[in-house]
């Protein structure tokens, strides 16, 4: 909204050209009005004229702008980010946690057998469930974390200010409201849904770099896959929980 706004008031503004152009012609050539009440009457209707004109093509130009901004932050299927926009906000996070000291933190998460749910009921109800999943990470997140699609059907969390036992806590709570969750498919046929997540944060473990953050969630995640799925892992190991205290 804010875009098309500037854009109609910068449409306005150039509007406001055309009779002032007039007005300094007339100077430089010395034109001597040929009656008083037609030149109001011209300038007027320039000035109006030429707003209307000019803020309407602002505006329209705004809404073509927030368009193909949208387009390169946001996931077409699921209105999430996107892995690119999901990059550039982890180095921008990244570099806050190196520059005021706060903690951050990072779920990567994956769905159980997705494959099977394509295989059985096609893409399109595969896509489906991909969407009715990102509804249930907006519902579960705060208005600061991020929230992106970053592969088929692999999603991440940035979690600014966060802790370990805050992300684990964050991350089981989405397991759960994923458990609990309708999934429908086909006509109007609910499936059960699982995912797995690998949780990694800059309070529980030493981490050189935005990159090294995703690797770290990415190996607990695939870590919760090899210990049977629905489940939560941290990139830490186990019981340095109880040696660094509460968070």
């Amino acid at each position: 909204m804010a875009a098309r706004l500037l854009r109609l008031a910068q449409g306005a503004a150039l509007g406001l050209g055309a009779p002032l152009g007039w007005q300094l012609l007339r100077w430089l050539f010395d034109l001597t009005p040929t009656h008083p009440r037609y030149e109001l009457v011209l300038d007027v209707y320039m000035a109006v004229g030429g707003v209307l004109v000019f803020a309407v093509f602002g505006y329209h130009l705004g809404r073509k702008e927030q368009r193909l901004e949208r387009l390169t932050l946001v996931d077409p299927l699921t209105s999430l980010y996107n892995r690119r926009h999901f990059e550039l906000m982890l180095d921008a996070e990244f570099a806050r946690h190196l520059r005021d000291g706060g903690d951050l933190s990072l779920l990567v998460l994956d769905l159980d057998h997705f494959k099977l749910v394509n295989d059985t009921w096609g893409h399109q109800e595969g896509d489906r469930v991909l969407v009715t999943l990102a509804a249930i990470l907006r519902a579960g997140l705060r208005t600061q974390d991020v929230a992106a699609r970053v592969g088929g059907e692999e999603f991440a969390v940035i979690m600014p200010g966060v802790g370990g036992a805050g992300a684990m806590a964050a991350a089981e709570r989405l397991r759960l409201a994923v458990r609990e969750g309708t999934f429908l498919v086909g006509p109007g046929t609910r499936i059960p849904v699982r995912i797995s997540i690998g949780v990694a944060s800059t309070e529980r473990i030493v981490v050189t770099g935005p990159s090294d953050l995703f690797r770290l969630a990415d190996d607990a995640l695939y870590r919760a896959k090899g210990l049977g799925r629905d489940r939560v892992e941290p990139a830490w190991p186990e019981g340095i929980e109880d040696s660094l205290g509460p968070c």
